[in-house]
């Protein structure tokens, strides 16, 4: 993608009001309950020493900065947006967390950290709105330690969900945004005021190929929630039952090949 089509997302990612909606759609109490169970299991998963320091690369409003400081976890939350970043302030500042989180203004596509500067990295839902994606990987894997461990969450462009929507979107000629199928999966392009948003699902076996060529291998590929239906309803009750069939995949199925969200564990070469 060329720096014109980054520069278009940056544009629309530094409003405030993209946040905002994005607080809106995701940060519920049933999607809560869901990612204080996901980072237990990310925390039962690395079996992170308490007090150890993880990068959280675009933070946002920093919402998981706070859950992993909230399991005894130090973080250096990183964002570009300014805006995101003065809601993460307030956040932390509400949160009383303020002396295990530290935030700071940087680009994924350029971090200011010298090789090697972290033990653990979290990198959850962020990969997918970067049109130079393959920049934002080769970022990452330099700033992780050797024998050091990444956390990303992604969508799956091969999910159930992702190709049955695809089918019926094609059928009824309902598509909005432009889609571009790419190596790295599939892009849905919108354009807004000054600026434009891709979201990306994923083509994992890629992602998996991509960190691996930087010395980051998988060792585990966990389901995320199976499907963001949740999104896409009004009714509260059909709501309830795509919550309640995520919780039940989570806890007890976990197989993740058909699941929308990505839970992908990755470990550094020494």
């Amino acid at each position: 993608m060329t720096d014109t089509g980054s520069e278009l997302v940056e544009n629309l990612l530094a409003r405030p009001d993209v946040h905002e909606q994005w607080e809106g759609h995701y940060r519920t109490a049933e999607n809560e309950r869901f990612y204080e169970a996901a980072f237990d299991y990310i925390a039962r998963v690395l079996q992170a020493p308490p007090g150890a320091t993880f990068l959280d690369v675009g933070c946002g409003p920093c919402a998981h900065s706070l859950r992993l400081a909230r399991r005894g976890f130090n973080v250096r939350a990183v964002d570009f947006s300014e805006s995101a970043l003065e809601m993460a302030r307030e956040n932390v500042r509400a949160s009383g967390m303020a002396e295990r989180v530290r935030l700071q203004r940087e680009s994924l596509l350029g971090l200011s950290f010298p090789d090697g500067s972290f033990d653990y990295a979290l990198c959850w839902g962020v990969l997918m709105h970067i049109p130079e994606v393959g920049r934002a990987v080769r970022e990452l894997a330099r700033v992780i330690k050797p024998g050091g461990a990444l956390v990303v969450s992604e969508g799956n462009t091969d999910s159930w969900e992702a190709v049955a929507l695809r089918a019926v979107k094609k059928l009824a000629g309902r598509e909005k945004a432009e889609v571009k199928r790419t190596a790295a999966g599939t892009e849905y392009w919108k354009a807004g005021d000054g600026g434009a948003l891709v979201t990306r699902q994923a083509d994992v076996g890629w992602l998996v190929r991509s960190f691996e060529a930087e010395g980051l291998r998988l060792e585990k590929r966990a389901a995320g929630q199976f499907s963001e239906a949740y999104a896409m309803v009004g009714s509260p009750a059909l709501r309830r039952f795509v919550h309640g069939f995520n919780d039940l995949w989570f806890r007890h199925v976990g197989f993740a090949r058909p699941a929308y969200g990505q839970i992908l564990f990755f470990r550094k070469a020494k």
